[in-house]
């Protein structure tokens, strides 16, 4: 169980601060606990009450220091993300998302700088749903490793996008 204060990773919102500890705000006679989490990269109040034993979304620690340091290191050898059928692209999407497995977010960042790339020599616009899937799986993997790595999200975009960009 996480104590008041902790930071964790709380499927697509990211790394979060455990706020409180608490019975259940929606009904009175849930006698389950939940934690209160805080995005620690909202602008706003948001507030998420999440179970303390089985919700639905994957609650799970931040990776360690070394975790985190070794990332750099295995991202050349990080495939793509294969979506064999087009129509399918969303549900991949989200499923590799989902996960939370910072390789994962990887493999979502590395598939949509290549769709990019084809797409601008195509001439093409690059659908949306490239750009938001990547704008989450940035958030998610550059607040993990800020928070773990002590460093600002913008170094760690700067390093992750000279390792890609040397792939290409």
């Amino acid at each position: 169980m996480y104590a008041v204060g902790d930071h964790v990773v709380y499927g697509t919102n990211g790394v979060c601060k455990v706020n409180d500890i608490r019975s259940s705000p929606f009904d009175e006679n849930d006698a389950r606990l939940f934690y209160v989490l805080a995005p620690i990269d909202s602008t706003s109040n948001l507030m998420i009450y999440t179970p303390t034993e089985g919700g639905n979304i994957i609650l799970r620690d931040l990776v360690s220091v070394d975790e985190a340091r070794r990332l750099f290191s295995l991202i050349p050898g990080i495939e793509c993300v294969s979506v064999p059928v087009e129509k399918k692209r969303r549900d991949v999407y989200r499923d590799t998302l989902n996960s939370t497995n910072l390789e994962d977010y990887v493999r979502i960042i590395k598939t949509v700088a290549r769709r990019r790339l084809d797409f601008k020599k195509s001439r093409r616009r690059l659908p949306d749903l490239d750009n938001d899937y990547e704008h989450t799986a940035r958030t998610c993997l550059y607040g993990e490793l800020a928070d773990v790595l002590g460093m600002c999200r913008d170094e760690i975009n700067r390093i992750i996008n000279e390792i890609i960009e040397a792939e290409q």
